[in-house]
């Protein structure tokens, strides 16, 4: 089964999704990168040359092009802002609900995200909050380390039969 983690930009979606895909010895797969190496552009250069929609759609081809095995995927934190994401996306989704104090402490020491260059932390997961719900199939709080989210998420994988 595929495993999808959706959550706000900086949210420790890469992380986990590394973490976990190594717990459950299966691949790892970041969608940001899949999208940067088809388009053989970095995402912020996609968003400032063709904007946010282009990136949506190359999102979306993204989506489909993914095989039909098992993995671990991190996908990009705006997914969710397009609803026909969700029915492409074949497996279980988990929301990591992270305070934006901490997701603010853990992107001080990263690059600037492209659309948080137009818009504040705030304003993106006012937008977005109850469309990560409608995706997830199971919500998690990442205000912790990254050990401790994974054991919740192979726990509750396991409680639901999908482990």
């Amino acid at each position: 089964m595929k495993i999808f983690l959706i959550g706000m930009p900086g949210s420790g979606k890469s992380t986990v999704a590394r973490y976990l895909a190594k717990a459950l010895h299966q691949p790892y797969i970041d969608l940001d990168g899949m999208i940067e190496k088809d388009a053989k552009m970095f995402i912020e250069d996609i968003f400032e040359k063709y904007g946010e929609s282009k990136f949506r759609s190359l999102e979306t081809e993204a989506l489909k092009k993914l095989s039909k095995e098992d993995a671990v995927i991190s996908c990009g934190g705006g997914i969710v802002t397009v609803k026909s994401n969700k029915a492409l996306m074949e497996g279980f989704k988990i929301y990591l609900d992270t305070d934006l104090d901490v997701i603010r402490e853990r992107l001080a020491t990263d690059y600037i995200r492209p659309l948080l260059k137009q818009k504040s932390l705030e304003t993106i997961h006012d937008e977005r909050f109850l469309k990560y719900q409608d995706f997830a199939d199971l919500v998690v709080s990442n205000n912790q380390g990254v050990e401790e989210t994974v054991k919740f998420i192979q726990e509750s994988l396991k409680n639901r039969g999908i482990l």
